[in-house]
């Protein structure tokens, strides 16, 4: 479970939901351009965050694996966002949770999250 991504969601889900639609099972939501890389990534699912880190880029953290990845329709989602869809990865540590990445659709509200960081934490 990502925390920080957890506490992002009451800001940064109408975009979300408006641009990409309804994900399956939240758990999280960050803004890629406003993360940095991990100094020590030992494992794929840290390499794939931190490639994406300073780029407009959605990461959209779900509990959607295995089963769940059908039974909750993610692969339907993902499909349906095959446009701005980048990768998905499961977690290494918890087999219920999934990283989506997608391309930031770039607009006012978009533009609006990414100047003030700040404004949306309070």
């Amino acid at each position: 479970m990502d925390l920080y991504a957890y506490m992002q969601i009451g800001a940064l889900g109408s975009y979300v939901e408006r641009n990409y639609g309804a994900p399956p099972r939240l758990r999280g939501i960050r803004l890629m351009e406003m993360e940095r890389p991990y100094a020590n990534p030992g494992d794929w699912q840290t390499k794939v965050f931190n490639s994406h880190c300073g780029k407009p880029v959605i990461y959209i953290h779900t509990r959607c694996v295995g089963a769940n990845y059908r039974d909750f329709g993610a692969d339907k989602w993902e499909q349906a966002n095959r446009e701005t869809f980048i990768e998905g990865i499961d977690d290494e540590f918890d087999c219920t949770y999934r990283d989506h990445y997608f391309r930031a659709v770039d607009d006012d509200e978009y533009r609006a999250l990414v100047a003030k960081p700040a404004e949306r934490e309070q």
